[in-house]
């Protein structure tokens, strides 16, 4: 019997709904048996967050700075042929209890020399989040074999006020009876299991190099070209405002109060403002540079790492 681990963390449950729908047809199949591996914080993050405590986040998630987690309920001495990761990007990065569970010994003994399936679970934005995942898992000696993106479908304006209702208000439905309803929609999950199909039957032949290849011709991997610039912009700017956050203070700290206070402002408010100019931009760029913007678009719906 072939052992599969499942190692996850969700909040609401959207994340673990995905994976499992892509785990599937292995549920299905005797030949594989699946342990789950749920990652918890020894203080949990709330859900649904404060408006403080969720930028106050921002600067340890986009450092890495780990948390503090509860003791793992899993054999370490266990081989596992396979290994799913299903995570949420948070500001861009991966969020802390799985960055945090990367970073522990029991990671390097489980993940070492083993094929890596990743499952993102994210309002649009999770090249960032993946680029430092492989990171980690090249430091871990872990192969990265495919990755899965369920983010939400709607414009980007419209979703970061969907997803603000849904983190701050635990809003989950409709919001205002305006916007439409925030996250993986059933249609996604159900086309799930297509996805655990092509992992499970490469796998059984051993032609892992396959299931990326086949997992994007499926539509499994989801990069919108005006998200590429916007997270682009992002990814160069949140390190400096994370810095100058820390410099006040520790994660709750009342020194660095106005700091968050601030960029929980700046950062909604430049979504706001620069996601017209970044859609035209968007337009313009496969145009005058066509080459450059499809070998970015191949870049990050590959596994490797530049």
């Amino acid at each position: 019997m072939k052992q599969v681990l499942a190692i996850y963390y969700s909040q609401t449950g959207q994340g673990k709904q995905a994976l499992d729908a892509v785990l599937k047809p292995f549920s299905n199949n005797t030949d594989f048996k699946i342990t789950y591996l749920n990652i918890k914080p020894k203080n949990p993050f709330p859900y649904p967050w404060s408006y403080m405590q969720f930028f106050d986040a921002f600067p340890e998630t986009v450092n890495g700075i780990p948390c503090e987690l509860e003791p793992f309920q899993i054999d370490t001495t266990m081989s596992y042929d396979l290994v799913f990761i299903a995570y949420q990007p948070w500001f861009l990065s991966v969020c802390v209890p799985i960055n945090s569970f990367l970073q522990s010994n029991e990671a390097k003994i489980l993940l070492k020399n083993k094929p890596v399936i990743t499952v993102i679970n994210c309002r649009n934005m999770w090249l960032g989040a993946q680029e430092k995942m492989k990171q980690q898992l090249i430091n871990l000696q872990a192969n990265l074999v495919g990755n899965i993106t369920f983010v939400d479908h709607a414009s980007n304006l419209t979703s970061l006020v969907t997803v603000l209702a849904y983190v701050l208000k635990g809003t989950k439905e409709k919001f205002l009876g305006i916007f439409p309803k925030y996250g993986i929609t059933q249609v996604d999950i159900d086309k799930a299991p297509e996805y655990g199909k092509i992992i499970l039957d490469n796998f059984t032949t051993s032609q892992l190099q396959l299931i990326q290849p086949q997992l994007i011709e499926k539509g499994a991997v989801s990069i919108r070209g005006n998200l590429l610039l916007m997270e682009g912009r992002g990814r160069a700017l949140f390190p400096l405002y994370a810095k100058f956050i820390l410099k006040k203070g520790e994660q709750g700290s009342k020194q660095r109060r106005m700091r968050v206070r601030i960029f929980g402002i700046v950062l909604p408010t430049a979504i706001l403002l620069l996601s017209p100019i970044i859609t035209i931009l968007s337009r313009l760029i496969p145009v005058l540079a066509k080459r450059r913007f499809k070998q970015e678009i191949a870049y990050y719906a590959q596994n490797n790492l530049r």
